[in-house]
């Protein structure tokens, strides 16, 4: 075992602890700016959100593009096409220095680059993470004997579970889930992965990436071509949509000459997509919970019977003609609330809702959604945003000189 470097998170919390603060110092001296720490504030989100921090995904499979053989171990992994034509051009560049002798070619990461993961279907993802949400609400409801009759009942009875299971930290919706830690920086096709290494065990990015011979020219080769370094996961690239190297060399070539472009061709917000399908979510999850019949007891004429309940049931033209769009808005607002970690007051909560309600009246239902989201994922002052930590930095300062 490493006596400086975590190898396993089975060592001991203390070794853990100590461990992971010497790795963080050995790996902040690297005097590269392309070496990035994306668990810092907003760095967090990259390639997940827009520039008003509103959850995003790629357009669709045509603006991702398929690895060559030779630059992948394994078939059919992809990325943003863009980024795949700039890795390509990136991993032909080490060929032809392992072949000059300009790099150490006995380097097993660092002297022929080879994609080992690189894009993840965030829908994918999503359907497995809701089916565990699902599968979570109706064990809750079966193993507590909670008894509906109706939907409204359901979602009287759902709502204060739903808030039991923190949907904060473990999300419901598909745009929480796509912000959250449940959803990888993968899935916005940005990243190529060149090893498939554990990324817990800081002993093998000391010994495998940073005390390679090739560690400098691999960082500064990665900035050339608008690759930034994950600082946490050395072998994993992230294309870097402000750099020109980038954006120039290689997404120019798609129509894209600016960063903007970028989100603005490929990438489009979740929660339209999501909404449409919300309502048959909560029908499906309703239908799982729902029992064929079940027995209450009343008092009718100073004495206790039973009556048997049978839950109602509907057919799509029923639900839909009973439940309208405006519903499951006030109902999609309210949850997204609970998930994110907003600073807005009881009143400033309804005042946006109903703000956004008067634009779904007077405009329309994309209107109203885009401008709910925008308003409820902006992140400042949200705990981890970079106004957060200037925010608390004056605080301190200002309560160190008052103690003075």
């Amino acid at each position: 075992m490493s006596t400086l470097y975590v190898e396993t998170n089975s060592e001991s919390a203390d070794d853990l602890y100590d461990k992971r603060i010497i790795y963080r110092s050995r790996i902040s001296k690297e005097p590269y700016n392309n070496i990035v720490d994306f668990n810092f504030a907003e760095k967090f989100f990259y390639g997940r959100v827009s520039r008003h921090y509103v959850p995003i995904i790629i357009k669709g499979n045509e603006k991702t593009k398929r690895f060559s053989s030779s630059a992948a171990a394994v078939d059919n992994l992809s990325a943003m096409n863009f980024v795949v034509d700039a890795f390509e051009k990136l991993a032909q560049q080490f060929r032809k220095c392992a072949a000059t002798g300009k790099i150490h070619t006995s380097d097993p990461y660092l002297s022929n680059l080879v994609v080992h993961k690189a894009y993840t279907d965030p829908k994918k993802l999503y359907d497995e993470h809701l089916t565990s949400r699902i599968n979570f609400v109706v064990s809750r409801f079966k193993n507590e004997r909670i008894r509906v009759q109706d939907f409204d009942e359901f979602i009287l009875k759902l709502i204060p579970l739903l808030e039991e299971m923190k949907i904060r930290t473990i999300p419901f919706t598909e745009p929480a889930f796509v912000k959250s830690r449940y959803c990888p920086i993968n899935a916005s096709g940005l990243v190529v992965e060149i090893a498939d290494l554990d990324p817990t065990n800081d002993d093998d990015k000391i010994n495998k990436f940073l005390n390679s011979k090739n560690w400098a020219f691999y960082v500064n080769a990665c900035n050339s071509y608008g690759f930034m370094v994950d600082r946490f996961i050395p072998w994993r690239l992230v294309a870097d949509i402000g750099s020109q190297d980038m954006i120039k060399e290689y997404a120019s070539k798609y129509g894209i000459d600016h960063t903007n472009k970028v989100f603005r061709y490929n990438y489009k917000t979740v929660h339209a997509a999501y909404f449409l399908k919300f309502r048959y979510y909560m029908l499906n999850l309703y239908n799982k919970i729902k029992v064929k019949d079940y027995t209450v007891q009343e008092q009718c004429d100073g004495r206790t019977v039973n009556k048997i309940i049978t839950p109602q049931t509907y057919t799509k033209y029923k639900f839909d003609n009973l439940y309208s769009e405006l519903y499951f808005l006030k109902l999609y607002f309210k949850i997204r609330f609970m998930e994110e970690e907003s600073k807005f007051e009881p009143s400033e909560r309804k005042n946006l809702i109903d703000d956004c309600l008067q634009l779904y009246s007077s405009q329309n239902l994309g209107v109203a959604l885009k401008n709910f989201e925008r308003i409820l994922n902006k992140p400042f002052d949200y705990n981890g945003s970079l106004s957060y930590y200037y925010k608390y930095t004056n605080v301190r300062r200002e309560l160190d000189i008052s103690n003075t």
